[in-house]
């Protein structure tokens, strides 16, 4: 039986957090990989995130390897690398739901009226995931036949370490993007109205139960994301002492691995430090819902923001990216037709807004200033390219329309009146 793993997350007392795959039968860290993270990822500087997306990936590496009966190590000592045939069974195993593969592994099922031995098709994870996982996989593999060898590598083995590197890279599934069609950044104004009506803390049909304070704080929570556009992380990164009430003022300061953040995954802040001005309707929300926060046990020993109010062990501790996005959860629970809501569509639709305002404001449009304006609300650098993937649905609307109108100018230049010729320069 393959040998199952866990990831396992935690925060050292320095506030830095780490992970490692746990092997749960003996309790014990994957050695390799964790060398292999700590090495290669934590001391370039690389995210939590990306280190347990490559363990993650190593993860599933490992288990198409032990349901063979493959012990990576002791083949890499041997100086045994893989071929062509097996990088092309590691594409197969990259594309493999592992959720899935682990609970329908070794099952047989009776369909159909007796007919045994069909086995379900095993669903597959979408392209850009196998993607990742492939390229993942194959550093890993590189790095791990390398630290086997040491220095006793040849040139001819040096050699044979790239090829199955190259091939592992070259068995990427194509990963296709199309710019300009509907997809998930779009938001409607009636999605936007429906959102609303669900988290107003005095609306009938809000549905965050009985207890006022955490309907203000979902309220408050979804507003800061919906008008200043701000990732998850630097909402949650906000410190009661960021707020500038006198000067309606909101600083986003960046604050890796804080030590007075208790959370084991730390939200972020990604962009520049900044200061946003905000509406006075928007100080109020956060003034209005402090008032709530303060009743709240233990909360005013806690310098974020938002906080949980649930009783039990974490009740005033800060608020977890888990705990919002089972709020996001809880929405698209009550109204199937924000299905596609998520915490960053209400970035995209801000600089949706943006790029519309731009549109409609007098005067010569100053492009470059606009950059300028865009760049600074979101926290970017001057010169970051950021601008032009956040105005993509702004852009593809404007070609479409460009487009539409040169179709129906050249069409009327085909319509002719009925009873007049078209003349031709070629009429013999």
């Amino acid at each position: 039986m393959s040998t199952k793993y866990k990831l396992v997350t935690y925060r050292w007392a320095t506030g830095e957090r780490f992970c490692h795959l746990l092997n749960q039968q003996t309790q014990l860290p994957h050695q390799a990989s964790l060398l292999y993270v700590f090495l290669n990822l934590r001391n370039r500087g690389l995210s939590l995130s990306a280190m347990q997306a490559s363990l993650n990936s190593i993860h599933v590496l490992l288990l198409h390897f032990e349901s063979h009966g493959v012990d990576l190590d002791e083949r890499f000592k041997r100086r045994q690398y893989l071929d062509p045939m097996e990088c092309q069974l590691i594409l197969r195993a990259a594309q493999v739901h592992l959720g899935l593969a682990e609970e329908t592994s070794g099952k047989v099922s009776n369909v159909n009226e007796g007919k045994k031995g069909y086995r379900p098709p095993v669903r597959t994870v979408a392209g850009l995931t196998a993607y990742s996982r492939m390229t993942e996989m194959a550093s890993y593999l590189k790095w791990l036949a390398i630290y086997w060898g040491g220095s006793f590598i040849s040139t001819e083995q040096a050699a044979e370490i790239d090829g199955m590197y190259r091939n592992i890279r070259e068995l990427r599934p194509t990963v296709k993007v199309l710019k300009g069609s509907p997809d998930e950044t779009t938001w409607s104004e009636t999605n936007d109205a429906k959102l609303i009506d669900l988290v107003l803390p005095e609306s009938p049909r809000n549905i965050f139960g009985e207890d006022m304070g955490t309907r203000k704080r979902n309220y408050l929570l979804i507003q800061l994301l919906r008008c200043l556009g701000k990732r998850r992380g630097e909402v949650l990164n906000i410190q009661r002492g960021d707020i500038k009430p006198q000067k309606n003022q909101l600083d986003i300061i960046r604050r890796p691995d804080a030590k007075e953040d208790t959370r084991i995954v730390q939200p972020k802040v990604k962009t520049r430090e900044h200061t946003l001005a905000i509406d006075p309707e928007l100080t109020k929300l956060i003034l209005d819902y402090m008032t709530y926060r303060r009743e709240v046990p233990g909360a005013n020993k806690t310098p974020y923001l938002f906080v949980n109010h649930k009783a039990g062990p974490t009740q005033g501790k800060a608020m977890t990216v888990g705990a919002l996005y089972e709020v996001f959860r809880t929405i698209k629970r009550a109204d199937p037709s924000l299905k596609n809501l998520h915490p960053h569509l209400l970035r995209h639709n801000f600089n949706y807004q943006m790029s519309q305002t731009f549109d409609s404001s007098k005067g010569e449009r100053n492009f470059d200033q606009e950059t300028k304006v865009r760049a600074r609300a979101n926290g970017w650098s001057p010169l970051s390219k950021m601008a032009e993937k956040y105005n993509e649905r702004h852009t593809a609307e404007a070609g479409r329309e460009t487009g539409l109108d040169i179709q129906q100018k050249l069409l009327k230049v085909m319509q002719v009146d009925a009873g007049t010729t078209v003349k031709s320069d070629h009429n013999e």
